[in-house]
C-alpha cells in the first residue's frame, strides 16, 4: 500500500513537470525559434522525465 501511494504521488509529480517542460519549450520556441539550442536541452529533459514515468508506471 505504501509503495502504491509513493508511485501515485511520483507519477503525478512527473506529469506536472512534463507539462511544465512542454510549456517552457513552447515559450522558448516562440521567443528564440524552434531550432534554438535551449529547445534541445528542454526536450532532452522532458525525455528523461518521460523515461522515469515509464519506469514508475511499469512497476504499478
Amino acid at each position: 500500500m505504501q509503495i502504491y501511494r509513493y508511485n501515485n504521488a511520483l507519477i503525478k509529480a512527473l506529469l506536472v513537470d512534463i507539462e511544465a517542460g512542454r510549456g517552457s519549450m513552447i515559450q522558448v520556441g516562440l521567443e528564440e525559434g524552434f531550432t534554438s539550442k535551449n529547445i534541445s536541452v528542454i526536450s532532452q529533459f522532458i525525455d528523461q522525465l518521460l523515461n522515469q514515468l515509464e519506469e514508475v508506471s511499469a512497476t504499478d
